[in-house]
């Protein structure tokens, strides 16, 4: 009996306890009355992006700025009076996110903000040009300034019905696919031939049809790039049509070989000269080589023979850039002083310099008898 009132009155205990703290617990993570003055010094936002990394469409500070716009301020206000509803009605009006969490933290005197984007898988741009997201689970979003992601994209003859259906369930294939994960970079929708995938690497139309078989489309196409391109290249063909039951269809981009168009676009077969040409024989035409002129001597040999002229001999000097200025001309030799005769002698002239050539000794002699 005893030992039943004692188990009985532990579990009251444990239970009172656990009352106890939570009744704590929820007293700390309320805020406060309007007396306690907590106001909120910043706001915390986590956006969870379906594989992780960083967001798709809007960062945190562009969540701020959308509640900016909408009137909802929330720094510097007290937490009590902050109205989380509005806050969420106005992040759930934005359609990239599928889940919208908003409470306060007295603790951290802060705002937290939790948000899950949509998981976008393509864009599409319908005949009438507009433009929307295409997210897992056949949900749109309209494009719209500030939203950039990098995705395939699906235009051409088609509407948000058909994007929705035969286009999505083609994307859907694709990435279950690991090899065909990143292989293709654009949809068109053609009005004839059907839906058309173009390879991020490469020009060839890869031409799926109308027939939503995807998935046997694509191994052929698989099939089709492994045994063929290799060998002929991987700008062979301008299109492969897969959307014959059992065979693939290629256009070769550079023609047949051996075959021709003829005026009606009918496919003739050449004759063998016309298809293979032969080379010919004969030798190619030379072009007239130009003679070069014979390279000068360094140092050019003397015209008097002997040693050959040096490179200063040769060369003329440098014509100076300063003009020459003009030779001062050369004074004239100031006429000899004649000595003074002494006093008692007489001086006889000097005879006078004859410019004719001195007479020969005879005619001197004769004048002397003359006289």
């Amino acid at each position: 009996m005893r030992k039943a009132r004692l188990i009985k009155n532990s579990i009251i205990g444990i239970l009172a306890l656990v009352t106890l703290l939570a009744l704590v617990y929820f007293m700390l993570s309320t805020p406060r009355g309007e007396g306690s003055g907590v106001r909120c010094q910043r706001v915390d936002i986590h956006i969870e992006a379906r594989g992780g990394g960083e967001p798709l469409f809007l960062p945190p500070e562009g969540v701020l700025d959308e509640l900016t716009h909408h009137g909802v301020l929330l720094k510097g206000k007290r937490l009590d009076s902050i109205d989380l509803r509005r806050v969420e009605r106005v992040l759930r009006a934005v359609p990239v996110y599928e889940r919208v969490e908003a409470f306060v933290s007295p603790a951290s005197a802060s705002v937290q903000i939790r948000l899950r984007e949509k998981h976008p898988l393509f864009i599409v741009q319908d005949r009438k040009g507009q433009s929307h997201y295409v997210t897992e689970g056949r949900g749109t979003i309209p494009v719209r300034v500030g939203f950039a992601t990098y995705l395939p994209i699906a235009s051409g003859d088609l509407d948000l019905p058909y994007a929705t259906t035969a286009v999505y369930d083609l994307v859907e294939t694709l990435r279950r696919d690991s090899y065909f994960a990143d292989y293709f970079g654009q949809i068109y929708v053609d009005a004839t031939q059907g839906v058309i995938l173009i390879p991020r690497v490469g020009t060839t139309r890869v031409i799926m049809g109308k027939s939503p078989n995807w998935a046997e489309k694509l191994h052929k196409w698989r099939l089709f790039s492994e045994a063929v391109l290799p060998k002929r290249g991987l700008n062979a063909f301008a299109y492969v049509n897969l959307d014959y039951e059992g065979q693939v269809v290629a256009r070769d981009r550079h023609g047949i070989q051996g075959f021709a168009r003829d005026e009606d676009g009918e496919l003739v077969r050449l004759s063998s000269d016309e298809a293979y040409p032969q080379p010919s024989t004969a030798p190619a035409p030379t072009s007239p080589r130009e003679v070069s002129p014979a390279p000068q001597e360094r140092y050019p040999r003397n015209p008097k023979g002997g040693t050959p002229v040096t490179s200063r001999e040769v060369s003329p000097k440098p014509p100076s850039s300063s003009p020459k200025k003009p030779s001062k001309p050369t004074p004239k030799p100031a006429p000899e002083a004649r000595p003074k005769p002494k006093k008692g002698t007489t001086s006889t002239p000097a005879p006078a310099r004859d410019s004719k050539k001195p007479e020969s000794t005879k005619q001197k002699t004769n004048q002397t008898k003359k006289k």
